[in-house]
């Protein structure tokens, strides 16, 4: 079964720097995550057909692009600003990258969606909306997030439907703490 995979990096740092907060306190700004860890123990050995990084990304120079280059995963990415100078709404880019993937495959695999955010399900729109569609239509689900920023719903679904994986347990290997901690091996 194929794995699709759809990161909104900026939720995944973001929580994972209040995590920091209260796992190394004083370190905030110093939080990384590291992306190939990260990568590697949630695909888990498993085929990866299909990638989307959404959000707050790291530099060009970032091991990670080569890793996933070196994998023939197709990456495409949304940034903050990229295409116009201001905002652009990021978990959109992701949800209909979702839609797309959904609509283009030539068969129903597993969606593994990396945020924490449930908002706007209340009016028919968001991620949850989005994996509504994808288990309707024959589709695995998986979230993975940091328990610290999950939305309920969002993680009820996940589990009623399919697979929650939560990240703290994961911490001290997908993080890192720039000149101060290594991330531990994987």
């Amino acid at each position: 079964m194929s794995l699709n995979i759809f990161w909104d990096n900026s939720n995944i740092w973001l929580v994972g720097r209040k995590v920091c907060a209260q796992q190394e306190p004083g370190h905030e700004m110093a939080f990384r995550v590291h992306f190939k860890h990260l990568y590697q123990l949630i695909v888990a050995g498993r085929q990866v057909d299909y990638a989307f990084v959404g959000g707050s990304l790291p530099p060009n120079n970032d091991a990670l692009w080569q890793y996933f280059a070196n994998l023939n995963v197709k990456v495409d990415t949304q940034e903050r600003g990229a295409l116009s100078g201001g905002e652009v709404a990021v978990d959109q880019a992701i949800q209909l990258e979702m839609g797309h993937r959904m609509l283009d495959a030539d068969q129903p695999g597993t969606i593994m969606l990396l945020t924490g955010d449930g908002n706007g399900y209340q009016n028919g729109r968001g991620f949850i909306t989005e994996l509504e569609r994808a288990v309707k239509r024959g589709w695995s689900v998986e979230v993975v997030s940091w328990d610290a920023g999950c939305n309920r719903h969002l993680r009820q679904f996940a589990q009623d439907h399919g697979r929650y994986i939560p990240l703290e347990p994961l911490y001290d290997q997908i993080t890192f703490i720039s000149n101060h901690r290594y991330a531990s091996p994987v």
